[in-house]
């Protein structure tokens, strides 16, 4: 059925595309040479225009040009060169037809004063095809965001708060993040963003949300390639400070940043005789954000990580760093070195059920004794070596080596799990005598201690040649090797046989895993096609293979356990001559562009994208088992989950910097990982295992336009119209219900059926003047004004004698957020200032996140409840996102 589904619609898709095709004409192509006029020698890198249009090409080595997809018409092509006198030609093209045209400059004479280049990427790019968001500096620093992860909020097709992003309906595990060039997730719990970047240490975001090339591998909803910034030819630095003051809740944010030519190859060893050919320049990048939240809290957290309470003084901590070294030696190589960490802790208000599942979000029933809850110390790091070189005009290549580790520790106050007293809610206060209080615990330790980590070394190379002006390839592959640890331990005070509490998993592993990829890309009857294949593959090591054996050699594993673990041995294929098993997985690319004219593109992209399951899903409790009745068993035959997307686009541009975007999309996923209740041979007990049974399917229209900046005004719209579809949300909805619903497809719990981003800002640049009624208001001036507006979150309907309706089928009231932010410069004594004041839901809506499943809105006294519910239960403060705030920041620029 799944097959005729895709057949029908691939039929469609095609046919369209052969409408759209036969109805515009064929384009043409204009070919020829550029010699010198005295030698005959042919010209490299002379630049050719079609005035008028933004069409054009440069020569190669040999003085050749060639340029595509030129419509039927009259034109004047244009040859110029620095040192030569420029020419043109009028050129006429027709239908299907290629025209030769060659050119003989003569030298001349020219005097240059210092010219400013400024690259900017061109509007609607023809080669693309699929969806792209690319976010450059300024576009950045616009948004009311402070890091990567929420200027990707902004974007159509993504949504979420706190630490869970979704694109496309897909779950927020599906999400590659890659840093200069090398990914930055922990597989081990599935986290996306392994590291917290903020915006001030990035040069650009590329965000691909559909359709992406075979050079991206283990991700299924969307990719985010994130380029640091770098060092100039000039030194620069920034010094910012910013609050929220006395008048809202304690938020204070430190940025320090600094760039320029590297001091010791450009001043100090110049000086005893030793040079460096070339470039070096760096840059750098302090980032500290204190926060206590909107939320009740702590006075400070103590961290065992670092031991200590200084890199913690609030509720929220943040410290991120960033230095990066660039070499350019001459010609077109570039070597960059580069060290990114950053560290937050906090007690998990904003973490997803993704990040650790069994404490998240704000801890209700802590309230009384928030000191004696959960401390999460998140570290994250990354160096990267990476060189670029382009030996010729046709290739370019790149070779990247990498180490990235992240840690996540949990615990309470700093104490080992040993040392954790029992959880007690007595009432009143002081009467041990009562087994049940109020709900809300009132002495004793958060039952968890937690703390895993990952370890992974890449390798990365990447070559791209043009074998010919319509055929180019790129092709490359990736080798990761990993080790993780795991330890978790559940209510310590309960005695078991290995001290280690009621429940517990502890496992050290090391794995490999890459994939190998080959792309390429094709000019034939005025389309663009990107075809590509992948082949990803992983090899889960010993700890999996010992562990497996040793499993089947028991008496009293389940039938279907074995079952799974004979299949892992007798079908998963081994590398030759060894014992080690590996998964395989192909992926198949198809993405097509067709530049229907200069100011219109139609695009189209089907592909397979697969990724492996979190490690959590596949070793947890492989080597032992706990007293637990709740134990979560891993399961070593776990395959790919594999995504099936479609994507159809239209590009069109109204003015220069104007462009409108409309995109349609489809996917189906399967083979999610989804617990399974198992039952026990007696006297064990029942366990729950995960197996590939999930899925779920995503469709939705999305509506982008963008205005660059010109003539002082830039604008940003992203609309989303979208449905999410699956039979669970996560792979513990079945565990944490107990029992499966049925197999009928319900909305996912992150389903937003509507979503609206608009931005809108002014820019006056430094020596600009503004006048308004007759009053000048000088430069140096950036003002933004933000909307967003979304639907409400999902909830399962009830009414007051516990009748449910389906799953998730309710929505909540919207939410919508208002933000400004103004940026002013100014100079006093011959410094740089920045003043910069940003707001932040300056309206004060009150979005609703815990809805009320007998109204549908947000509890108000005297609202009916369901069964079993009392007001108090009603009343978490953090039943509504964050209110209004004003944060007032003043900057040294230099």
């Amino acid at each position: 059925m799944r097959v005729k589904k895709y057949i029908v619609l691939s039929s469609a898709v095609l046919l369209l595309f052969r409408g759209v095709l036969l109805s515009y004409p064929r384009e043409c192509s204009i070919v020829g040479y550029v010699y010198d006029a005295v030698t005959g020698i042919g010209l490299p890198g002379v630049n050719l225009i079609l005035e008028g249009t933004t069409q054009g090409a440069s020569t190669d080595m040999d003085g050749a040009f060639n340029i595509l997809h030129v419509q039927p018409g009259i034109y004047t092509l244009t040859a110029s060169m620095i040192g030569y006198k420029e020419k043109s030609y009028k050129v006429e093209t027709t239908e299907g037809k290629k025209v030769r045209v060659d050119f003989y400059l003569e030298e001349t004479v020219v005097e240059m004063k210092g010219i400013e280049v400024v690259g900017e990427r061109p509007m609607i790019e023809k080669d693309v095809t699929a969806s792209q968001r690319i976010m450059d500096t300024q576009r950045l620093e616009a948004l009311p965001v402070q890091d990567v992860r929420g200027a990707l909020t902004t974007r159509a097709g993504v949504s979420g708060e706190g630490t869970d992003i979704h694109i496309r309906g897909g779950r927020a595990s599906e999400i590659l993040m890659i840093v200069d060039g090398i990914p930055v997730r922990d597989p081990l719990s599935g986290t996306a963003f392994g590291m917290y970047l903020p915006v001030s240490s990035v040069s650009e975001v590329e965000a691909l949300t559909g359709g992406f090339n075979a050079e991206y591998g283990q991700a299924m909803s969307g990719v985010v390639d994130v380029k640091l910034r770098e060092g100039g030819d000039n030194y620069h630095g920034d010094v910012t400070f910013s609050s929220t003051g006395p008048f809202w809740y304690s938020d204070e944010t430190v940025m320090l940043q600094l760039g320029g030519p590297e001091y010791i190859t450009k001043r100090l060893l110049p000086n005893i005789g030793f040079r460096i050919p070339g470039k070096v320049s760096f840059f750098s990048n302090l980032y500290l954000r204190f926060s206590d939240t909107y939320l009740p809290h702590t006075d400070s957290l103590y961290s065992s990580v670092f031991g200590t309470s200084a890199l913690s003084p609030k509720e929220e901590n943040t410290l991120s760093g960033v230095l990066k070294l660039t070499w350019s030696p001459g010609g077109k190589q570039k070597l960059a070195l580069s060290f990114s960490r950053s560290i937050e802790i906090n007690q998990g208000y904003f973490f997803s059920r993704g990040d650790y599942p069994f404490a998240y979000g704000f801890p209700y029933r802590y309230k009384n004794v928030l000191d004696n809850y959960l401390t999460f110390t998140r570290d994250g790091n990354q160096i990267t070596l990476s060189y670029h070189n382009v030996p010729n005009l046709q290739t370019f290549y790149d070779i990247k080596f990498s180490r990235f580790f992240t840690n996540l520790h949990i615990d309470v106050a700093g104490k080992h799990w040993s040392e954790y007293d029992e959880l007690l809610d007595i009432y009143p206060p002081g009467d041990s005598m009562v087994a049940r209080g109020d709900e809300f615990w009132d002495i004793g330790d958060a039952p968890y201690w937690h703390d895993h980590y990952v370890e992974t070394y890449t390798g990365k190379f990447d070559i791209t040649k043009a074998i010919s002006p319509v055929y180019n390839i790129k092709t490359g592959f990736l080798l990761q090797g990993s080790e993780i640890q795991w330890i978790d331990i559940h209510y310590p005070w309960f005695a078991s046989p290995g001290g280690l509490g009621l429940n517990n998993d502890i496992y050290r592993a090391m794995s490999l895993d890459g994939g190998i990829y080959f792309q390429n890309q094709i000019t034939f009857a005025g389309m663009i096609a990107n075809l590509g294949m992948r082949v990803d593959f992983w090899i889960p090591g010993r700890y999996l293979e010992e562990g497996v054996k040793n499993a089947l050699q028991k008496e009293d594993i389940p039938p279907i356990v074995e079952c799974e673990y004979n299949d892992y041995i007798n079908n998963t294929p081994t590398i030759p001559r060894t014992d080690y098993h590996f998964k395989p997985h192909l992926s198949p690319r198809v993405g097509i562009s067709y530049p229907v004219t200069n100011r219109d593109k139609f695009f189209f992209s089907y592909g397979h994208f697969s990724q492996l399951p979190d490690r959590k899903f596949v070793y947890s409790k492989l080597g032992r088992r706990a007293t637990s009745t709740y134990e979560l068993v891993g399961n070593p035959n776990l395959d790919q989950i594999i995504t099936v997307a479609y994507e159809l686009g239209l590009e069109h541009l109204f003015g220069e910097y104007i462009k409108l975007v409309t995109t349609a999309y489809y996917k189906d996923v399967f083979n999610y990982p989804t617990a399974q209740k198992v039952p026990g041979i007696p006297p064990n007990p029942d366990f729950w295992m995960y197996f590939n049974s999930d899925y779920s399917r995503s469709l939705g229209i999305e509506v982008t336009f963008e205005k660059r900046l010109s003539r002082n005004w830039y604008a940003d719209i992203e609309f989303t119209l979208s449905q999410s579809k699956g039979r669970t949300s996560t792979a513990e909805d079945i565990y944490w219900r107990g029992k499966e619903e049925s197999l009928k497809e319900w909305y996912l719990k992150w389903d937003r059926p509507l979503k609206f981003f608009g931005s809108l800002g002014y820019m006056l640049k430094d020596g600009e003047r503004l006048n308004i009624f007759g009053l000048a208001v000088p430069g140096d001036l950036d003002a933004n004004l933000s909307v967003s507006l979304q639907s409400g979150r999902r909830y399962t309907p009830q009414d007051t004698i516990g009748n449910k309706g389906e799953l998730n089928s309710g929505v909540g009231p919207y939410w919508s957020r208002v933000d400004v932010e103004l940026k002013k410069g100014f100079r006093v004594f011959g410094l740089g200032f920045k003043l910069k004041l940003e707001g932040r839901n300056i309206l004060g809506r009150r979005n609703v996140y815990y809805v009320n499943p007998v109204t549908g809105r947000d509890y108000r006294s005297g609202d009916p409840l369901p069964p079993y519910t009392e007001e108090k239960d009603m009343l978490n403060p953090a039943r509504y996102r964050e209110g209004r705030s004003v944060k007032i920041g003043l900057g040294l620029n230099f």
